[in-house]
């Protein structure tokens, strides 16, 4: 592919090839794996690219444009480095989420693309997602350049409505109900009977007899893909419905109505830095017994191993509260995750590491504060002056996808009567201190506009692009500077806080692995 000498307005668009991780973040499909959520940053930032770049999504070959097109301006991927394909003979440009204080540096055995920093400096420039990722890759040898540049929030964030004390939305969307006489009816109202052909103890020999019959080799190689697709997924949806029936607290509806004080946290179940655990805990020791109180989870991933946890997590505290738990378990689209932020009073997240949080950008664009632990990407964006921050401190983890799992770098462990605390805080602010939720309410908002709104991440992105691909700026516009604003500058915040909320927690955790340990290399 040729150079990308200039472009003036009007003119012929460059082609930008992009690759992402497979997830369709639109659609909902393959949620909950591994790298789902670079699918929700690749449709942001490819939002603000379409101006003006002509977008092409690809594998792991450079397409043969043809004589006739017009030459290749870069290659823009959205992966974690271990899986990038860097293509030859283009820019690469690569934009790693992460959220540790070091990364690999050194292979695992025949994979050279786990040693992080020697896959970091074959690209041409890394767009840093928050200061925390940038100064990660710094401190262990990365000498590509680095830009930082947030994660765009979609305008319906911050077009929400301020909350209300007295209103009440109603959501549309499939939901399990935890509490308050959830179990004693079914969603058409009546009281669920058993059946004797439910029951645990009854054969189920036609049952047994078409597994057989369909996981016969003879047979099986006759079904095809479309049949098998759908076979598989009804027999997750009645394994789901077989283990609902063990928790009778649980309700399943098909429209949830939202009002008074509601937390709302979005997560994957089997992300175990999430750290939802603490979250139900905190909930239930703390506001369950508030008739006024809500907490809504939202999964995501279809896995129902993740949907069971958290039922049984649920169901080893007291359901005698007048508070409620609602699991949202379907996909919900754009504009539904609006309607939801504008339901909300609160945002919580008690999060062991983050290299962005994109739903707690969102509902902080929205103008929805937070309780939320404050490090890693958080603290890039969110202070005292966006919510209530709850304590951490570092503790030992490995990388999420080492297979060794062996100790190498930190997270952050949740101060859990913090958490508590923080909740009950919340809660009090929004029924008797409506005043100081409005004032962090519209502080989140202000940050948000300052840092997240298109209209300023739009110009920064493209701006980098324009100046690695033709040395120039962005046709019509200058070149933006390396950073956005933080939460708020050092000398407009109250005495005795500063823009990370830690600083000497943070400062020990990046002290006591300045230099982490080595992966096993091919030489060993």
């Amino acid at each position: 592919a040729g150079a990308v000498e200039s472009a003036t307005p009007g003119g012929p668009r460059p082609l930008l090839l992009t690759s992402g991780t497979g997830c369709d973040a639109e659609r909902g499909t393959k949620l909950g794996q591994a790298g789902y959520s670079y699918a929700f940053v690749a449709r942001q930032f490819t939002r603000l690219l379409e101006t003006e770049f002509d977008l092409r999504p690809v594998g792991g070959e450079v397409p043969d444009t043809g004589p006739s097109e017009r030459p290749i301006a870069a290659h823009l991927s959205f992966r974690p480095l271990h899986e990038v394909e860097l293509l030859p003979g283009v820019k690469n440009v690569v934009v790693p989420a992460w959220e540790f204080p070091s990364i690999p540096r050194a292979p695992w055995v025949t994979d050279p693309r786990q040693d992080w920093a020697r896959q970091a400096n074959g690209c041409d420039l890394l767009l840093q997602l928050c200061e925390f990722t940038r100064e990660s890759f710094a401190r262990c040898g990365v000498t590509t350049p680095m830009s930082v540049v947030p994660v765009p929030v979609a305008p319906g964030f911050f077009e929400t409505t301020d909350w209300q004390p007295d209103q009440a939305i109603t959501l549309e969307t499939p939901a399990l109900v935890v509490g308050r006489g959830a179990g004693c009816r079914s969603p058409g109202g009546a009281a669920p009977a058993p059946s004797a052909g439910n029951t645990s103890s009854s054969p189920d020999r036609g049952g047994s007899l078409i597994r057989r019959l369909y996981y016969h080799p003879r047979f099986r190689r006759h079904v095809p893909n479309w049949l098998e697709r759908g076979v598989k997924a009804g027999v997750r949806e009645a394994r789901r419905q077989r283990q609902l029936a063990r928790w009778p607290q649980v309700e399943r509806v098909d429209q949830v109505a939202l009002s008074g004080v509601v937390f709302t946290s979005v997560f994957n179940p089997l992300d175990r830095r999430k750290n939802w655990e603490d979250l139900l805990s905190a909930w239930y020791l703390t506001l369950a017994g508030r008739d006024d109180a809500t907490l809504v989870l939202k999964l995501v991933g279809d896995d129902p191993s993740g949907i069971d946890e958290v039922l049984a997590r649920c169901e080893s505290f007291d359901q005698g509260g007048a508070g409620r738990v609602i699991v949202l378990t379907g996909f919900l689209s754009e504009q539904q995750m609006f309607d939801l932020a504008r339901a909300t009073t609160w945002y919580v997240t008690p999060t062991r590491a983050e290299g962005a949080c994109l739903p707690l950008m969102q509902w902080l664009a929205a103008g929805r504060p937070a309780v939320a632990t404050c490090h890693t990407a958080i603290q890039d964006y969110f202070s005292p002056h966006e919510g209530l921050v709850v304590e951490s401190h570092p503790e030992p983890c490995p990388w999420p996808h080492d297979p060794s799992q062996i100790f190498r770098t930190t997270w952050q462990r949740t101060v859990w009567s913090s958490l508590a605390g923080q909740l009950d805080r919340a809660h009090q602010m929004a029924t008797r201190d409506l005043a100081q939720y409005q004032a962090v309410s519209q502080g989140a908002r202000e940050m948000s506009r300052r840092r997240h709104h298109p209209d300023v991440v739009g110009p920064l992105l493209r701006g980098h692009l324009w100046q690695l691909v033709t040395g120039q700026n962005s046709p019509g516009q200058t070149c933006p500077g390396q950073t956005c604003p933080g939460p708020m500058s050092p000398g407009t915040m109250s005495p005795g806080l500063t823009r990370n909320c830690f600083p000497p927690l943070r400062m020990i955790a990046y002290a006591t692995f300045e230099t982490p340990p080595m992966f096993l290399s091919t030489e060993s």
